[in-house]
C-alpha cells in the first residue's frame, strides 16, 4: 500500500501535508514508519505557524540517501541534539524549503520521545502507511502542559544530558509565554553550572534569540534568578556587590539592568524619543544582530567597574578610573568565549570602550570635529552608540547626577539621529574628503609626515564647518604649506 502522509487535519495544516507528500513520495516503498515530531507538533497544538518540519525514523540516513537519489536536494548532516544523527534535505531550487529528519532514539517512538528536552517538545503524529491518523503520541502530557503553559522537563536528567537545554527553556518562556515549572525550576538551579561545558557559539544562539524578545529584561533576570545567567557570565558576579558614587542611584547591577530595559524600550517603540529618527534606528538595528548585541552591551557595558573601583583618601568618593577600557578587555574575552564573528565582536566591544566617550560629546563646548572623529572610527554604529547613551543617562539618577544633562544629552542625541543619514553619515566616507595627498603633491609636498598632518588638520576644519569644498581646502592647505615654509618646519 502506498505510504499514506496525512496525519489528522486538527493536527496538521494543509500545507504541511501537501510538504509531506512532496518529501516522502519517494519513500513510499521505504519500510520504516514515521513521526512528525517535536515543534511542528507543538506549533499546531497551539495554532501557531509552522516553519520547520521534523521527522523521527529509522535509517535516518538510508532515508536521507534515498532522497539525494531521487530528488534534487542537498543534504546537510548535523547534530541537532547531542549524539543524535539528524539530516536537513534542502530543495537546491528553493533553499527554504527543508525537511530534517534525525534517527529515533531507543528503538521505539515513545523511548525517543522519553530523551527529548520537554513535554511539550515530547509528542508525536504517526505518519503511517495503512492510513491517516488522528492519533498523538503525549507520553509526558504535553498537551496538558501546553494549555497550563507550562515549560516541564520529561526527566531529572535533562539539564545533565544537555545543558544547553537550560537556555533553551528560558527561551521557550520568552517565544511562547510560558512558565517554568516548579520542578524545571529547581533543575536549572541545580544544574546550572554545568552550562560552562557547552560551546560558546551554541550558547550564543540561544542567548541571542531571548535578546531578540522584546521583553528580554525579564527573560534576563529570570536566567539571573535562577543562577544561570552568573553561569554564563561569571563576570558579574564581582557587579552584583560593587556600590556606586552619587552620581548613581543604583549599583552597578541594577544600573546595567536598568540600561537594558532602557535601551529595550528605545529598540521597541523608538519614535517615542527620537520621532524623527524612528526608521533609520529600526533599520539599523535589523542588520548584523545589533539589537540582541545593543542589549548584551547594555548589560555588560560596565562590568570593568568592580576591578578598577577607588576611594579617594580625603573625599570618600569612590571612582571608577579606566573602566571602560577594562571592560572592554572583558567583553573581548566574552566575545570569544561565545564566538562571535569579527563583525559581532568589534561592534559589541566598540560599544562598551566607547560608552563613556559619548556621554562627553553633548557638551556644548566640545568641537564638532572632535565627535566627528569618533563617528569616523564608528560610522554606521555610532547610532547604536548614541542609543546606549540615552539609556545610560536615563539609569543615572543619583543626588549628583544633572537632570539638566540628561535633558542636553537626549536632545544632543534626537538632533544628531536626525542628521545622521542626510548630514553625518556622508562626511564619514573617505569618497567625501575635500581634498586628497595628490593636491598636495601638486603644491609641492611630498608625501610623509608634513603631508599626514597638512591632511589632519584640512580634515579637522572641514569637521568643524570652517571649510566647505575644494576650493577651500586647496586655499586653506596653501596658508598651511606657507606658515610651516615660514617656521622652516618644512624640508
Amino acid at each position: 500500500m502506498d505510504l499514506l502522509l496525512m496525519a489528522a487535519q486538527s493536527i496538521m495544516s494543509e500545507s504541511i501535508n501537501d510538504r509531506l507528500k512532496h518529501w516522502l513520495s519517494p519513500l513510499k516503498d521505504f519500510p520504516t514508519p514515521f513521526y512528525l515530531v517535536g515543534g511542528a507538533v507543538r506549533d499546531r497544538e497551539m495554532s501557531r505557524p509552522v516553519t520547520d518540519i521534523d521527522l523521527a525514523c529509522q535509517n535516518a540516513q538510508q532515508v536521507a540517501e534515498k532522497l539525494a537519489a531521487e530528488e534534487n536536494v542537498t543534504i546537510v548532516r548535523f547534530l541537532k541534539n547531542p549524539d543524535v544523527p539528524c539530516y536537513r534535505i534542502v530543495n537546491r531550487s528553493n533553499t527554504d524549503d527543508h525537511i530534517d529528519i534525525s534517527e529515533m532514539q531507543g528503538g521505539s517512538i515513545r523511548a525517543d520521545l522519553a530523551r527529548r528536552d520537554f513535554t511539550i517538545n515530547a509528542m508525536a503524529v504517526p505518519v503511517l502507511q495503512d492510513g491517516p491518523t488522528d492519533e498523538i503520541i503525549d507520553p509526558f502530557g504535553g498537551i496538558s502542559d501546553i494549555e497550563k503553559k507550562r515549560i516541564r522537563v520529561t526527566g531529572t536528567d535533562a539539564f545533565t544530558d544537555d545543558p544547553l537545554r537550560m537556555l533553551r527553556a528560558v527561551r521557550f518562556c520568552a517565544e511562547l509565554g510560558f512558565m517554568l515549572s516548579k520542578e524545571t525550576d529547581t533543575l536549572i538551579r541545580r544544574d546550572a553550572p554545568l552550562i560552562s561545558k557547552i560551546p560558546g557559539e551554541r550558547i550564543w544562539a540561544e542567548l541571542r534569540r531571548i535578546f531578540q524578545d522584546k521583553d528580554s529584561r525579564t527573560f534576563i533576570r529570570l536566567m539571573d534568578k535562577l543562577t544561570l545567567l552568573p553561569a554564563v557570565f561569571p563576570e558579574i558576579t564581582a557587579m552584583k556587590t560593587c556600590p556606586q558614587n552619587a552620581h548613581h542611584h543604583l549599583d552597578v547591577w541594577p544600573h546595567s539592568l536598568a540600561v537594558l530595559a532602557y535601551c529595550e524600550e528605545m529598540i521597541n517603540a523608538p519614535a517615542g524619543r527620537f520621532a524623527q529618527s524612528a526608521e533609520l534606528i529600526e533599520a539599523h538595528l535589523a542588520e548584523n544582530d545589533r539589537e540582541a548585541l545593543l542589549k548584551l552591551a547594555a548589560l555588560l557595558h560596565d562590568v570593568g567597574k568592580p576591578s578598577t573601583r577607588g576611594v579617594n583618601d580625603a573625599t570618600g568618593r569612590i571612582t571608577f578610573y579606566g573602566h571602560d577600557k577594562a571592560g572592554a578587555g572583558m567583553v573581548t574575552d566574552i566575545a570569544r568565549r561565545l564566538r562571535l564573528s569579527k563583525t559581532e565582536r568589534k561592534y559589541l566591544v566598540s560599544l562598551v570602550a566607547e560608552h563613556l566617550h559619548i556621554l562627553s560629546l553633548a557638551m556644548p563646548s566640545v568641537k564638532t570635529s572632535t565627535r566627528m572623529r569618533l563617528f569616523r572610527k564608528l560610522k554606521e554604529d555610532a547610532i547604536s552608540l548614541i542609543i546606549h547613551g540615552a539609556a545610560d543617562v536615563l539609569a543615572t539618577r543619583g543626588p549628583q547626577s544633572s537632570p539638566a544633562y540628561r535633558t542636553a544629552y537626549l536632545d544632543w542625541a534626537g538632533a544628531t539621529l536626525a542628521a545622521f543619514n542626510g548630514t553625518i553619515l556622508p562626511r564619514l566616507s573617505p569618497d567625501k574628503t575635500p581634498i586628497r595627498g595628490k593636491d598636495l603633491i601638486s603644491l609641492g609636498i611630498s608625501s610623509g609626515p608634513d603631508m599626514g598632518e597638512i591632511l589632519s588638520q584640512i580634515r579637522q576644519a572641514w569637521d568643524d564647518g570652517d571649510i566647505q569644498d575644494h576650493a577651500d581646502a586647496l586655499d586653506l592647505a596653501g596658508k598651511l604649506i606657507s606658515t610651516k615654509k615660514k617656521n622652516r618646519c618644512l624640508t
